[in-house]
């Protein structure tokens, strides 16, 4: 079961690694001004806003893993 679960947390860290990504290429050099454009401001900041709550879903999954893994869960 370990490798499984080892397995299931790498696969977790990456798609990790590609919502940072996702994140870090949402605010790079946007190609709107947001002091200009409310509606894509506000876009952006729901985007910003889904990835958070799915990072921190995901990693919430990875320490459940983690503790089955290592005997510290409930």
């Amino acid at each position: 079961m370990a490798t499984n679960v080892s397995e299931r947390i790498h696969t977790l860290q990456d798609v990790l690694d590609a919502l940072s990504q996702q994140a870090s290429a949402a605010t790079t050099d946007p190609d709107f001004d947001p002091r200009e454009d409310m509606g894509e401001a506000l876009y952006l900041a729901g985007q910003l806003m889904a990835i958070a709550r799915t990072t921190a879903t995901i990693s919430a999954m990875m320490a459940d893993l983690w503790a089955t893994n290592t005997g510290g869960g409930a």
